[in-house]
């Protein structure tokens, strides 16, 4: 995961050497993501003991970082971003177990996507210069490792023991995604694109011997079901 930082470091910092060229863009946007669609991901975490799988426990919004750069033919009425995606997927439970004794669980995985997209302006809006549009994009999905821990409070003992499960290791998936949006001019050369997409995260590459993609352990899982994920972004874009 670190070599994929680093590689994306030098990607973008190489393309600043080419910010002279009139069609180039850099884009910058902070892109909440949720998945749905799949209960085994987004269900609170089951105790063991029940013989039944251990949700994922990512209900809600998770924090997401998006970073492109856009390559622009206006004359052509389109354009075609290249850049990463991260959404930082966490979950906190606190489960009372007995009147004396605390559950704390916490699971984390961090999922990085380089992705490709295809962006066609549909219309422009009679103010501000802003244009609508929609985007196809491909996403090469490099999913991390879960990292999943439990921590017992045994309060009538005044002691605390914690075990870190980790029981899938990386892995990655082919995706795509479709969003609609309107990219609209601040002040030139600063734009703004607000956009929403749904995404489907394995769409090639899917294991059901590893299980649920999003989930600590494997346990009991006898496949691994589509991810979907809906995605509400808003972004800075400034046209070189």
């Amino acid at each position: 995961m670190i070599k994929f930082y680093v590689f994306i470091f030098f990607f973008f910092f190489s393309l600043t050497n080419f910010a002279q060229f009139k069609d180039l863009a850099l884009e910058f946007s902070i892109s909440p993501t949720s998945v749905f669609g799949n209960e085994s991901i987004t269900s609170v975490f089951i105790k063991p003991e029940k013989k039944d799988a251990i949700g994922g426990g990512f209900f809600g919004f998770q924090n997401g970082f998006a970073l492109n750069a856009v390559w622009k033919f206006d004359h052509l009425n389109f354009e075609v971003p290249i850049g990463v995606d991260l959404v930082f997927y966490r979950a906190y439970h606190r489960v009372p177990y007995s009147p004396r004794v605390t559950l704390y669980l916490r699971h984390f995985i961090d999922v990085s996507s380089f992705v490709a997209g295809f962006r066609y302006f549909l219309f422009k809006l009679p103010f501000a210069n802003v244009r609508a549009y929609s985007e196809l994009d491909l996403m090469a999905n490099f999913v991390g490792k879960s990292n999943y821990s439990v921590r017992i409070d045994y309060e009538a003992y005044d002691s605390t023991v914690v075990r870190n499960v980790s029981h899938k290791n990386a892995a990655f998936r082919l995706g795509s995604r479709f969003k609609f949006g309107f990219l609209g001019e601040v002040v030139h050369p600063w734009y703004v694109n607000l956009h929403l997409g749904v995404g489907y995260l394995n769409l090639v590459g899917r294991n059901h011997k590893r299980g649920e993609l999003l989930t600590p352990s494997s346990d009991y899982e006898k496949a691994e079901n589509p991810v979907y994920n809906f995605q509400l972004a808003v972004g800075v874009y400034y046209k070189f």
